[in-house]
């Protein structure tokens, strides 16, 4: 769901006294931004995501719960305490999930104390010490991105390891003046986990940030499921749909399925395990009679534990469809908030309407793009949608427009449909009711490559060059008058051992895909007289920024696509 409405997080007054306790695995999630700073103090304070370095709606940019706790560049010494109950004796790992500034010192301190005994005391945020670093890169002490340096957020931790016995222990983060260069320190959260082989795995094989699907809201959000039907019914509760940004984290959970007879609710069932706390998102229940074809209706009702362990109830949702969705925060502990999705437009759409305007919505530009679902049967909801999307002049995407069923659509998908099949392609369109005249963009694909010439391409490669002008000296020294000599190698090597062989055989390459691009643009532009073709690029693969004449000027004036685009 859309980050609307920026407000201060219920983070430091949610706990109080009551110390965090284990999941039911026996590990520790714990939010720094629940730490408890002595009032007055200066130094530590809890920050909104947004107000940290690395913010944004894709990639490593994301805060649990939406919030962390911050120190400044420099400060006195501060702290921030938090007692935990621990279940059961055993050596933990004390992971600490953090913003590692580039180039820049983010120093701060993890105390532990047990019982009068001091069980670690341990620096992390140093540049010089090992983190788990995202996409792969596994334990270094810095990453540099090749797209800049905009997603610093790590953990740090792997070999940290503090022994605790039963009963209360107290976690104090310390930040102080640190060496120049400094940076911010912002701390989002701790992990305590005996389970030192998943974490290793973790590291080993995730994908984006290792340890992030570790984040979820288990222990916190429960549900009830009333019958009100005349017949037993079956609800299935599904993972929620994750915006951070999307299903990339390594997650161990599993859709629950809850039945009911009619007339009866079930008992509270754990699901907050089922969601994220990187980000909000929707969640999609169906029920289902256990007689085929019978009418539904229930209602669902949410609770979410407080920090003492009280289960309350926080919201109810009546329904006689098979399909309920309902949004979720990714911090519900504390707004204790769930919403229709319906809910969620109207509030959207009001505060919206309450902003200052200047100038005016496009006109002429096309934007696209996915968002609420339409409702045909709704008339408030249908409404509040198409207002919505004239704010924007937003042209919302059919979720069926990348098949042959698509219908009334100015934007279709081709990246998966043959040059030989776009034809045909095109025809299943029409008689499906589109009018091919309405296509107004084509999009081949997101960051497409260029097609590479087979291996035996010696005669295409040596009329290419003929057709420029080219001499078999031009292009291999060592061929002289000989083009039986000149044979295309794009290698690599060659770009030392034989430069201009190297160069030529590149270029004929770039000449290759385009026209491969080229003939599809062709088939399209006849069939569909009003469409322009693109693909979105990504402009800092390898180029940082500075975008490559093929890709970006040779390929639009040899006619490959006719419309350029980029993330």
């Amino acid at each position: 769901s859309p980050q609307f409405i920026v407000r201060q997080p219920d983070a430091p007054g949610f706990r109080g006294t009551q110390p965090a306790v284990a999941q039911a695995d026996g590990s520790f999630i714990l939010e720094a931004e629940e730490f408890a700073v002595k009032p007055g103090a200066s130094g530590w304070r809890t920050m909104n995501w947004g107000e940290n370095y690395y913010a944004a709606s894709l990639a490593n940019t994301f805060l649990s719960r939406k919030a962390c706790l911050g120190a400044p560049e420099q400060c006195a010494r501060t702290e921030a305490t938090l007692e935990i109950e621990v279940p059961a004796a055993g050596r933990y790992l004390a992971l600490v999930r953090y913003e590692a500034a580039y180039r820049f010192e983010t120093r701060f301190r993890l105390h532990v104390e047990q019982a009068g005994q001091v069980k670690l005391d341990r620096p992390y945020g140093a540049r010089d010490q090992q983190k788990i670093w995202a996409f792969r890169q596994g334990l270094k002490t810095e990453v540099g991105w090749d797209w800049g340096q905009v997603e610093n957020t790590v953990w740090e931790g792997h070999d940290a390891w503090v022994k605790l016995a039963p009963g209360r222990a107290r976690l104090t983060l310390i930040a102080e003046n640190q060496p120049e260069p400094a940076a911010r320190r912002h701390v989002d959260v701790i992990v305590l986990t005996k389970d030192e082989e998943a974490v290793k795995t973790r590291i080993a094989k995730e994908n984006y940030l290792a340890l992030d699907g570790l984040l979820t809201q288990a222990g916190d959000v429960f549900l009830k499921f009333h019958n009100l039907s005349t017949t037993p019914l079956t609800l299935t509760v599904p993972v929620g749909i994750e915006h951070s940004p999307y299903w990339v984290h390594q997650r161990t959970w599993k859709p629950k399925s809850l039945a009911a007879e009619p007339g009866t609710v079930t008992d509270w069932e754990e699901v907050g395990s089922l969601l994220d706390t990187l980000n909000d998102g929707q969640w999609r229940f169906s029920a289902a009679a256990k007689t085929k074809g019978a009418p539904v209706h229930y209602r669902l009702e949410f609770g979410v534990k407080n920090a003492a362990g009280k289960l309350e109830s926080v919201a109810k949702f009546e329904s006689r469809t098979n399909a309920l969705e309902v949004a979720y925060d990714a911090n519900a502990r504390w707004t204790r908030r769930f919403r229709t999705t319906d809910t969620l437009l109207y509030e959207l759409l009001d505060y919206l309407k309450k902003q200052p305007v200047r100038g005016k919505p496009p006109e002429r530009t096309l934007i696209y793009g996915y968002t609420f679902d339409e409702r045909p049967g709704d008339a408030k909801y249908t409404a509040a949608r198409e207002e919505f999307l004239k704010l924007y002049s937003l042209n919302a995407r059919p979720k069926a427009a990348k098949t042959a069923k698509a219908s009334g659509t100015s934007y279709i998908d081709v990246r998966s449909v043959p040059t030989a099949k776009l034809t045909e392609h095109f025809a299943k369109l029409e008689q499906g009711g589109q009018k091919l005249e309405d296509i107004r963009v084509v999009s081949l694909g997101d960051e497409i490559g260029l097609g590479r010439p087979p291996a035996k391409s010696d005669e295409a490669f040596r009329e290419w060059a003929k057709a420029r002008g080219l001499k078999p000296a031009d292009v291999n020294p060592a061929a002289g008058e000989d083009w039986a000599k000149v044979a295309y190698d794009a290698a690599p090597a060659l770009r030392e051992s034989n430069p201009r062989l190297f160069y030529f055989a590149t270029l004929y390459s770039y000449h290759f895909g385009i026209q491969q691009l080229k003939e599809r643009t062709d088939l399209i532009r006849r069939a569909l007289p009003n469409a322009d073709t693109g693909a979105n690029f990504s402009p800092h693969h390898g180029s940082f920024y500075l975008g490559t004449a093929h890709q970006w000027i040779t390929l639009f004036r040899a006619g490959g696509m006719t419309m350029p685009w980029s993330e």
